[in-house]
Order: structure tokens, then C-alpha cells, then sequence
């Protein structure tokens, strides 16, 4: 594709979130549907060595694209890394597992122009994956910050709305939302440098979107722009269970509720499910390195889910929490 690279307007930044496969595709797949001129960078964090040369052979003929070798660290830690490095207005920050599609990029530029926004969310769709449910389903279309009250302490919940809806049934319009997702998402560059990147593994989405509404800065959705990501459902390759592992390591995911806790003062209320989330999608990765379909890897990954529950609940003690929760922002006046 010819462009002028005068004339780019967003830098696409591609990150590895679970893992590294998956790269070439979601390189090429950027290029086929991509007709506004951009940059991309490439961050390798410790790609395999064929995977690493197959990325360098794809991207050398392709002015506008560099690779960033930063070794094997986290995500967030990748992103304070290269942004003092992008100069276009907005940032598109991708998940290596994840595809743009047709018409991407003008809707999003369109509307974080037209609405001053810091932070814009295509729609985010997730393939069959863990967990029974639709082909395609969503999983994120709009959300917000939460409050419930337990036992005379607060604990905030992420209210993800439409969840696993499918795309003919999530509305059509551009929507304000609290947070974001870091499957695909563009930034506003000058807020994207500016805000703190906190070391965390998880949560740090809804870190970011407290800061963003300190700032008086708005975040939206906008349904005409769509991303899908993988949601674990190929079946990952040994140097990606590695470094899923090592992503989703129980002290990091630790370190960072004890991180988000010390930043603003709240623990979740479903912390202990999301160390459960974890250890349900390791079985389900182990499933499918040993090539079992989806269908039987989700399977046997309920059944330890259960036993590990039943050796070890997991902490709930409210029905229907979202429901006697209130909007944290409200709430607290914030």
C-alpha cells in the first residue's frame, strides 16, 4: 500500500498481551484493511528466535514499521517505553492476538477529533475461546467503575455492559464509557505520554480510566470501528505458554491489586475470582497444547475450576453485586 507518511495521523503500537503467535497475522491483516497512512511499532519482548526472523523478513520492505527490543517484561512496562518515541497525534495500542477490520481508523481519528477525547474504544468482539458461549460474541463495549459496600467496606466491581452480547444486538451509536480494553484501543498521544503507566498486570485499564476522569477528559466508544481478539481459543505453542505464564505469574497479578490498592485506596471485589480466572485459563491453554478441541479443554477446565473451589472457594459472599452496587463516580462525588 502507498502512503505518505507526511501525512499520518496515529502510530499503531503492537504489544504481545498472552502471548507471541499470532504476530505475522495480525501484522499482515493491519496492512490489508489499514488505508489511512500510519506508523507502526513492533514491541519484541523476547519474541522466539524463527518468530522474531519471520516478523524481521515481514516488515522489511515497509518504511513506515520498526521493531523496539525491550526483552522479556510486561506489557505496561513495554508501553512507558516506547511512547516518548511516537510523534503522530494518536496512539493505536494492539494486542498481538487481536485484528483490526475494514474501516478501522476513520471512525476512531473521526471521533476523538471531533470530540476532544483522550481515549476512544472500537467495538471489541472475542472468538470462541474459553468458555462455551457464540462463535463471536462481545467483550467490550461500553463499562464503568462500580462501588458495593461488604461488611462496612467499599470494593469496586468492573460493570462491563453488553457483555458476551452478540454484534447485531450492542447498539449502534458512539457512547461515552469509564474504561477501556487493551485488546485495540486508540489514544489521544499528548494523554497517552502524560498519564502514569503503573506496573501492573492487571486493572491497570481501570487505574488509567481513573486518571483520565481526573482529568476531565473524556473516553468513548465507537461501534463503526471493530477489533477482534483471539480469546485463547488457537492453540498457543510452547514459547507461548512461557510467556503466558510468566505474564500471569500469581505475584505479579498480586503486586498489582496490592499496587492498585495503594494508588486509590479500594481492593475489588473480585480479586479472588480473578485469581481463579487465571488459574482457569492455564488448564485451558495446557488443554489445547495437547491439542483437545474447545469444547473438551473447556471441559476439563470446569472440572478443576470446581475442585480447585471446592478445596478453596472463592470469595463471594453477595448475590447479584453489580445490582446493590453503585456507579463509583456518583457515589463518591469524584
Amino acid at each position: 500500500m502507498e502512503m505518505n507518511l507526511n501525512d499520518a495521523q496515529v502510530t499503531v503500537v503492537i504489544t504481545p498481551r498472552d502471548r507471541y503467535s499470532g504476530i505475522i497475522e495480525c501484522i499482515d491483516n493491519l496492512y490489508k484493511v489499514t488505508t489511512q497512512p500510519f506508523f507502526l511499532k513492533v514491541l519484541d519482548l523476547e519474541y522466539p528466535k524463527a518468530l522474531k526472523q519471520a516478523i524481521v523478513e515481514r516488515l522489511r520492505n515497509e518504511p513506515n514499521a520498526e521493531i523496539l527490543e525491550y526483552g522479556r517484561i510486561i506489557p505496561m512496562e513495554a508501553l512507558r517505553r516506547v511512547r516518548d518515541s511516537i510523534t503522530t497525534p494518536y496512539t493505536m495500542l494492539l494486542d498481538n492476538d487481536s485484528n483490526v477490520t475494514e474501516g478501522w481508523c476513520e471512525p476512531l481519528l473521526e471521533t476523538a477529533k471531533a470530540e476532544n477525547a483522550a481515549i476512544v474504544n472500537p467495538l471489541t468482539l472475542e472468538k470462541e475461546g474459553v468458555d462455551k458461549g457464540a462463535e463471536l460474541r462481545n467483550h467490550l463495549y461500553t463499562n464503568e467503575i462500580r462501588v458495593v459496600n461488604v461488611d462496612g467496606e467499599d470494593y469496586l466491581i468492573e460493570d462491563k455492559h453488553y457483555r458476551r452480547a452478540l454484534p447485531e444486538d450492542i447498539p449502534k451509536e458512539v457512547a461515552p464509557s469509564e474504561m477501556f480494553e487493551l485488546h485495540g484501543v486508540l489514544f489521544d498521544t499528548e494523554v497517552f505520554k502524560t498519564i502514569e503507566m503503573p506496573q501492573m498486570v492487571i486493572r491497570e485499564h481501570i487505574d488509567i480510566g481513573i486518571q483520565i476522569k481526573k482529568m476531565g477528559r473524556k473516553i468513548l466508544t465507537q461501534p463503526k470501528s471493530v477489533v477482534i481478539f483471539d480469546n485463547l481459543g488457537t492453540r498457543m505453542e510452547f514459547d507461548d505458554m512461557a510467556f503466558f505464564y510468566f505474564r500471569w505469574d500469581k505475584k505479579l497479578t498480586w503486586e498489582a491489586s496490592r499496587l492498585f490498592e495503594e494508588r486509590w485506596g479500594y481492593k475489588f471485589y473480585a480479586e479472588q475470582a480473578m485469581y481463579h480466572w487465571v488459574f482457569r485459563r492455564k488448564i485451558f491453554l495446557f488443554c489445547r497444547w495437547l491439542h483437545l478441541p474447545i469444547s473438551a479443554s473447556n471441559m476439563v477446565t470446569r472440572i478443576f475450576g470446581k475442585l480447585k473451589t471446592m478445596i478453596k472457594p472463592v470469595w463471594d459472599p453477595m448475590k447479584n453485586p453489580v445490582e446493590k452496587s453503585k456507579n463509583y463516580y456518583t457515589a463518591k462525588g469524584v
